[in-house]
């Protein structure tokens, strides 16, 4: 009795040193993710002139860097640069993140989120803040150092709304056409199990660590817990619901795709009347076990001035 005692007391210390050692190795990424937050950002240790800080960061970025920017326009590594190299902000103007944390990690990709506030110049040309955005951060392990791969920004205090634009990053070319096939009638069959609340589907679809931020809620990172909690209690009335298209494969990275689509969230208002949001959506994919699955992402509000 003594013995199988002292064996299971051994487990539960050996377990328990596991769990401290993987928590403390997490902590490590998450320090380590938030230097290449702020390097990415010219932020922090790593602040510089405007122009400096272009030069370096689209030398630091992947070359299958995206963005979504916070009025839901989407734009490649190319159109990024091309648009920060035109633009001459006035001293101060920029991001500043802040609340860094570490989601999940795929093998070679780490997600992340942050809360990114923004200063623009005034009337008097002074920099103040002005909006804020809640930040989904990709970044992909190259050659032993983490990269800026995709971001995504959900507004808290939304910019002023942009002129009406394409979907942006047009010259971003399918890097596997039959892969974005693939990924792209699974999201649709996700959006459809959403709206229907077919959980047992979606619960197989999302992996442990399935995350989301989403416009109509941008202050909270959304579980696959409090997802299926939320879509269980959800009552769709015919027409209502999220409904994507425009699905695009932007990069793939061993085990792990990164996508984008076009979700318009169509809800009855108090009148009535149904109404249709539409949103750019950052997708991540992770592969195991032969079959694709998602890992979350954010839905960006596309806000336009017409």
């Amino acid at each position: 009795m003594a013995k199988t005692c002292a064996v299971f007391v051994a487990m539960l210390m050996a377990g328990s040193s596991l769990a401290l050692a993987q928590q403390a190795k997490k902590r490590d990424l998450q320090d380590i993710l938030w230097d290449a937050d702020q390097r990415w950002l010219c932020t922090g240790p790593y602040q510089k002139s405007y122009k400096d800080c272009v030069q370096s960061r689209s030398k630091y970025w992947v070359d299958q860097f995206f963005e979504i920017q916070s009025t839901g326009l989407l734009r490649n590594k190319s159109e990024m640069v091309a648009v920060q190299s035109a633009a001459n902000p006035a001293p101060g103007v920029g991001p500043y993140p802040a609340d860094f944390k570490l989601l999940a990690v795929y093998e070679n990709i780490a997600v992340a989120t942050d809360h990114t506030d923004f200063k623009t110049a005034d009337p008097g040309g002074k920099a103040v803040f002005t909006t804020d955005s809640r930040v989904v951060r990709v970044f992909v392990k190259q050659n032993g150092e983490w990269r800026p791969a995709a971001a995504a920004l959900v507004p808290v205090i939304p910019p002023a709304p942009a002129p009406a634009q394409n979907s942006g990053a047009v010259t971003t070319k399918s890097p596997d056409e039959q892969l974005e096939r693939e990924l792209a009638e699974i999201d649709q069959k996700w959006m459809d199990a959403a709206r229907n609340a077919k959980l047992d589907y979606l619960k197989q679809l999302f992996t442990d660590e399935w995350s989301e931020i989403v416009g109509w809620n941008p202050t909270v990172t959304l579980t696959k817990a409090a997802t299926m909690d939320t879509l269980a209690k959800i009552d769709y009335k015919p027409g209502e619901g999220v409904f994507p298209d425009q699905f695009k494969l932007m990069a793939v990275y061993g085990n792990v795709a990164l996508a984008t689509d076009q979700r318009t969230r169509k809800r009855t208002d108090v009148n009535g009347r149904l109404v249709a949001s539409p949103h750019r959506a950052l997708l991540i994919f992770v592969k195991g076990n032969g079959r694709w699955r998602s890992a979350g992402g954010a839905l960006v509000p596309i806000l336009t001035s017409s």
